[in-house]
């Protein structure tokens, strides 16, 4: 029996080499901002912040959640055909979807009642396919920690869309050139990861059959059953405020609140998640051998609070100074809002990568009503925060406090889990 825990190296060489890769991506589109900025206009960054908001909540269900799962069985034969379950979910559900936007366009045209979404719906498939199958494939390598060619992926997406967004924006539209460059850069992160699949694990392939996933599916049906529900509460949580704020503000406002995340809360997320890519990893390996990983969990969550202190510290201070300087005086907006979310921001870098014990410990129970509670509280924030005051600042700092909540519950019940059968 080959088990998945070969080929390891060391768990801070690995997050070396996963976080590396990871700034350096995400230093590109912060370069590219500046630029960006003065070519694009705010409404052009909260249409982009529309589109991708409803993107990312559609691909929640297109995977039926089973790359998460692709990690946890001990035989490659078992996790092979997950992701297989995990590809072929992805195409099918991808393809209905351009069928429901072609058939329903006025419909979905009309429940998104804004008019600059237009013909970018039809792009709502081609991005969720594109996202699935990466995801998929990227839940593959973390498997077979392969973080130099997760590092090296996303890299690809993130120089690819810069560059094609700010070509886009000179020499062709405007409007959409965010969406198109964004588009491009997934496909290129894609197309990366599945040429190395094929070079790399091209025998695994014959490996996976039909009853094989059907297998599969049942043995981890509590990740459709349990996490697409909880996915969405989450994702919905997460790009509420695009969505709301686009009801009750106008686009405009969206663009501010797009730059923020763009600039501060994606690249942070991001390079949490490659924190999170190995402590995943390593944890499921001792959590499987021993039923705990308390000590890799305070391990990780110290190296966290070290890196984000001061930097997050420091932005709390200066950041719509620092958002009038590099983007210009018409965005500084956006640095004040970022200031309102800069505790969430730290405690979203700090807390995320530890959250993945819920996986590991395959609590979905708990992470479902967690997110209900997320998803509820944060209606009531923005409902409450335009009804009665009316003021965008203040709905930011209601959401602020709710997720702030939620992050501090979800690390305390991270560590209990981590401590496996000694909870």
């Amino acid at each position: 029996m080959r088990s998945k825990f070969t080929n390891k190296g060391s768990f801070s060489a690995n997050i070396a080499t996963l976080v590396l890769g990871t700034i350096t991506a995400q230093a590109l589109p912060v370069i590219a901002s500046p630029i960006l900025t003065r070519v694009f206009s705010p409404d052009d960054f909260g249409l982009f912040g529309l589109y991708f908001s409803i993107v990312v909540i559609l691909t929640v269900p297109i995977t039926g959640r089973y790359e998460m799962a692709i990690i946890l069985p001990e035989k490659d034969e078992d996790a092979i055909n997950v992701l297989g379950l995990s590809i072929l979910t992805t195409t099918i559900s991808s393809i209905l979807l351009f069928i429901i936007s072609f058939v329903f366009y006025d419909q979905i045209q009309s429940m998104i009642d804004n008019e600059a979404i237009g013909n970018w719906i039809y792009l709502f498939s081609a991005s969720t396919l594109l996202i699935g199958l990466y995801q998929s494939l990227n839940y593959w390598f973390n498997r077979k920690s392969k973080y130099k060619a997760l590092s090296i992926s996303r890299v690809t997406r993130s120089f690819n869309t810069s560059s094609f967004s700010i070509i886009i924006g000179i020499f062709g539209t405007k409007s959409g050139g965010l969406i198109l460059g964004d588009l491009i850069g997934q496909a290129a992160a894609t197309l990366f990861l599945a040429i190395r699949f094929l070079k790399n694990y091209k025998d695994k392939i014959t490996q996976i059959n039909l009853s094989k996933m059907k297998e599969m599916a049942k043995r981890y049906n509590k990740f459709p059953k349990y996490n697409v529900f909880a996915g969405l509460l989450e994702k919905g949580s997460g790009q509420m405020p695009v969505l709301l704020l686009t009801a009750f503000f106008g686009i405009t406002t969206v663009g501010f609140f797009t730059l923020s995340q763009r600039i501060i809360s994606a690249p942070g997320a991001i390079i949490a998640r490659a924190f999170g890519d190995v402590f995943r990893q390593k944890a499921s390996e001792q959590f499987a051998k021993n039923g705990e990983c308390h000590n890799l969990f305070k391990s990780m969550f110290k190296k966290l609070l070290i890196i984000a202190i001061i930097p997050f510290t420091i932005l709390f201070f200066i950041a719509p100074w620092a958002f009038q300087f590099v983007f210009g005086e018409e965005w500084l907006i956006a640095g004040e809002y970022t200031q309102i979310m800069t505790v969430m921001f730290f405690l979203q870098f700090v807390v995320s990568p530890l959250s993945n014990m819920f996986l590991v410990a395959e609590k979905q129970r708990m992470d479902l009503i967690l997110q209900i509670y997320l998803f509820s509280s944060l209606f009531i924030c923005f409902f409450v925060g335009y009804k009665v005051f009316g003021e965008v600042e203040t709905c930011l700092k209601l959401f602020t406090a709710a997720y702030s909540i939620k992050y501090i519950i979800e690390l305390y019940l991270s560590y209990r889990f981590s401590l496996g059968k000694k909870y």
